[in-house]
């Protein structure tokens, strides 16, 4: 940064470059020629090597030549020898003072080899001082406008002297109304005021500046190096933002067990973003997620409902350049076409009755810079489509009710869960926006395709939702896993995770068991939709017609099982204590014999 101190400009900084030089052995004849040609006052005197031989002024030309000196002799004879200079980087004022003392009007100036760079003038010092000053003044003024600090500076009497655009902003109050008037007028207890009339400083004063706005100051006198007070400067740090985070702090004490749950989640899994997974497929769609963040192309992302489709583009978004910029998604779905226009485009004031009188910003302009996600997108009618491919293509659209065009920069990630191709064929989706969505296509495998995922879906999602609801759970039962990786979850992880939610709520001790997911009312779905085949009416007689051992052993057991149940009121937890097994396994030859099935509306605790 360059050093504004006004002390320490230097000659260099000041003096003229363009001055008249001759060489030492020019006739005098000549060079009176070339000053009247170029209009110079003085010229200096150099020999070969540029080095500094005299200086030769106008007036002692004239009186030289009135005097009888010829004209062919060299200029060396009568140029002025003894002068005093200066050097390029001496400083300004020590030049400055050397011409008041010897009464100078100019300075030839010398490098540091002895030779000609320059000629400082006595209005060069001026100019020099002036434009230093000039700069100076903006500098400061700049520093003062753009500091994140309010600065208010009054002089001795209380009268305003420094008020920046901060302090606008944290007071409400404009420079132009209160510079120069009584800062009493405005405030009249401030802290500035008491400091005005003590002279003892004030550090680090928390105060509430009106409702709600909060700031911490300083305050201190202005004394000069002789010991006399010009004023007082303040500055105000607004730290409303801080407070309320401060005083949220409680609020979200409950929540850093989610977050270190999750950590430990990622930890585990090596993962470093929101999107889990294991299965060898979906990590290559998600490493290609990861490698196409750093593009600006337009991204499609197609899979089923519940899939992950928003978390995928999140990862795109996170791995961008644009990620420090804004992330808008909007549900296509939801924007009736009447409203399409005015949500992803804004509209102009006095556009609408009852609309913003200062007009609204759409979709499209919030996202400006950064990412926009169109989630849903074959929802969308062939009439919006034309009207987003236009804004796609050509970067720019009006607002409703505008006249000027809005330029914007925006990335596009699509989603989808419905066959974009067959929409083409089918004439209900345009091919020209389906290609310009298409340039990258990511699409995630459903759960059912990648259940080595499920273990640690449920773990992450236990560990989240466990620690929102306060419970301690730690462990998942084995059997629990078996049945959940058994079904087909057609609604995905968004399934799986709401499912998980209530069987949370419903768990008591640190282990999720069978009779967790029974609690939970979801024991019984998980079990009818794992099986292929109806379950066999249990008492059925036994028909030993090719029958196997097996199915005879199974009839049997199927038997068994259903008499205990029917002695136990159909309560699990007497039943498996009559029969000397664990629940779990109870549950589980329940499940394979098809009885959950059969008892569907009975007393099952």
């Amino acid at each position: 940064m360059p050093d504004e101190r006004i002390d320490r400009l230097k000659v260099a900084e000041a003096m003229k470059y363009d001055f008249g030089r001759v060489d030492k052995h020019m006739p005098v004849g000549q060079v009176i020629n070339l000053m009247l040609e170029n209009r110079w006052d003085e010229v200096m005197v150099t020999d070969h090597d540029q080095g500094f031989v005299g200086i030769a002024t106008k007036e002692h030309l004239v009186k030289c030549v009135s005097s009888g000196f010829s004209q062919e002799r060299p200029i060396k004879e009568i140029c002025c020898q003894d002068i005093i200079y200066t050097h390029e980087q001496e400083s300004l004022s020590e030049a400055r003072d050397t011409m008041r003392m010897r009464r100078i009007g100019r300075l030839p100036v010398l490098n540091c080899d002895k030779k000609v760079v320059g000629m400082l003038t006595s209005m060069d010092v001026c100019n020099g001082f002036s434009f230093k000053m000039e700069n100076l003044s903006k500098y400061m003024y700049a520093v003062m406008e753009n500091i994140a600090e309010a600065i208010q500076v009054i002089y001795p009497d209380g009268t305003v002297n420094v008020w920046n655009d901060s302090a606008e902003k944290l007071f409400g109050i404009k420079a132009k109304d209160i510079m120069g008037r009584n800062l009493a007028d405005f405030f009249p207890d401030d802290i500035m005021l008491q400091v005005s009339k003590t002279l003892k400083p004030h550090h680090n004063i928390f105060c509430e500046l009106q409702e709600g706005v909060y700031a911490v100051r300083n305050a201190l006198p202005v004394i000069t190096a002789s010991g006399k007070n010009i004023g007082v400067v303040c500055t105000s740090l607004n730290v409303s933002k801080e407070k309320s985070l401060i005083e949220k702090l409680d609020q979200a004490t409950h929540r850093v067990k989610a977050l270190e749950g999750r950590k430990m989640s990622c930890i585990e899994n090596n993962d470093d973003s929101c999107f889990y997974t294991v299965n060898t497929e979906t990590k290559l769609c998600l490493e290609r997620a990861k490698r196409v963040g750093n593009t600006d192309a337009t991204v499609l992302i197609q899979g089923e409902s519940g899939t992950g489709k928003e978390l995928m583009a999140n990862v795109i978004y996170c791995n961008s350049k644009r990620n420090k910029c804004p992330f808008i998604d909007v549900n296509c779905s939801a924007i009736p076409e009447a409203l399409f226009e005015s949500e992803m485009f804004g509209y102009g004031p006095g556009t609408f009755t009852g609309g913003n009188r200062l007009g609204k910003p759409g979709k499209f302009e919030m996202a400006h810079g950064g990412t926009l996600f169109l989630d849903e997108i074959g929802e969308m009618s062939l009439g919006m489509q034309t009207k987003m491919l236009r804004v796609i293509q050509e970067q720019k659209f009006y607002r409703v009710g505008g006249t000027t065009p809005v330029n914007v920069d925006v990335r596009i990630i699509a989603a989808t869960n419905q066959d974009l191709f067959q929409l083409v064929a089918d004439n209900k989706f345009r091919e020209d926006l389906y290609y310009r969505l298409n340039v990258v296509n990511l699409e995630i495998a459903p759960l059912r395709r990648r259940k080595d995922d499920i273990p640690g879906l449920v773990r992450r999602f236990i560990a989240e939702r466990g620690c929102k609801y306060e419970g301690g759970i730690k462990h998942v039962e084995q059997e629990v896993l078996d049945l959940l990786m058994a079904y087909d979850w057609p609604g995905n992880v968004r399934q799986l995770h709401n499912l998980l939610e209530s069987v949370i709520i419903f768990t008591e001790g640190e282990c999720v068991t069978m009779d967790s997911l029974s609690d939970a009312g979801v024991l019984d779905m998980l079990i009818s939709k794992t099986k292929s085949g109806p379950a066999d009416k249990v008492g059925e007689k036994l028909n030993l017609n090719n029958t196997s051992l097996d199915d005879l052993m199974q009839s049997q057991e199927r038997d068994v099982i259903f008499t205990a149940l029917e002695n136990c009121g159909f309560n699990k937890s007497e039943t498996a204590k009559l029969l000397g097994i664990p629940r779990s396994t109870l549950y589980y030859k329940m499940n394979f014999l098809g009885i959950s099935s059969a008892l569907r509306g009975q007393d099952l605790a």
